[in-house]
C-alpha cells in the first residue's frame, strides 16, 4: 500500500537497475503487470546499468520507479527530485498531479518551493522539529498579505502608480498590497521576524 522514496537512498550496488526492480517485484509480491515500463519510459531510464555506475539523477529515477511501480495508495517522498534535471523534475510533478487525481495520498518533503506549489494541496512548515503552519498555499498567502503606502509628488503620478500596481489612491498617496512567495512565507516561519 505504500511507496517510499527516502532522502538518502541505499541500493545493492552490485546489482544493475533491472535486477533491483526484479528484486522489488519479488519482495512486494507484485506480478509483471505493474507500472514499471510506463515509469521507465516517462523518465527515459534504461535500468540495465550497474547501480554503482549510475549518477545521482539516474539512481533517483530508479528509486522513483521502485516507489510508484506497484501503484500504491500512499506515497511518502523525501526530496524526490534531488539530482533530477529540470525536464525530469517537470515529469515528476506531472506524475504526482496524475496520482493525486487518481485519489492517492502523497506526503512530499521538499525545499523546492515551485515543486511544492505545483503538487501540494496543503503545506506544513516545520521549524526546529515542530509543525508551525499547516494550510493551503492560498490561505498562507492571504494570511501573509502585506500592504504598503507610497506618497508621490503629484496626484497625477499617484493616479498612474495606482493604475499600474492595482492600488487605491487618496490624494498623493497610494496603498498597494503584495502577496509573499511561498519561499518568503517559509523564511518568515523559519527565520522569524527578521525575514518579514
Amino acid at each position: 500500500m505504500i511507496g517510499y522514496v527516502p532522502g538518502e537512498i541505499s541500493f545493492f550496488d552490485d546489482m544493475n537497475g533491472t535486477e533491483f526492480l526484479r528484486f522489488i517485484e519479488k519482495y512486494r509480491g507484485i506480478g509483471s503487470g505493474n507500472r514499471q515500463q510506463e515509469l521507465l519510459e516517462r523518465f527515459e531510464f534504461d535500468p540495465k546499468t550497474k547501480i554503482r555506475k549510475m549518477s545521482k539523477g539516474t539512481k533517483q529515477k530508479l528509486a522513483i520507479t521502485a516507489a510508484f511501480m506497484h501503484d500504491p495508495q500512499v506515497l511518502i517522498l523525501d526530496e524526490p527530485t534531488s539530482g533530477l534535471d529540470p525536464l525530469m523534475q517537470s515529469r515528476f510533478v506531472e506524475l504526482v498531479q496524475q496520482e493525486k487525481k487518481r485519489g492517492k495520498t502523497i506526503f512530499l518533503s521538499s525545499h523546492m518551493f515551485e515543486e511544492v506549489e505545483r503538487t501540494c494541496d496543503r503545506i506544513g512548515m516545520i521549524r526546529r522539529g515542530e509543525l508551525v503552519a499547516v494550510d493551503t498555499v492560498e490561505a498562507l498567502r492571504t494570511r501573509h498579505l502585506r500592504s504598503y503606502t507610497v506618497s508621490l509628488e503629484t496626484e497625477e503620478a499617484a493616479s498612474a502608480f495606482a493604475k499600474d500596481f492595482d492600488g487605491s489612491q487618496q490624494g498623493r498617496s497610494v496603498t498597494v498590497s503584495a502577496r509573499l512567495s511561498l519561499e518568503d512565507i517559509f523564511m518568515h516561519y523559519y527565520g522569524g521576524e527578521q525575514h518579514d
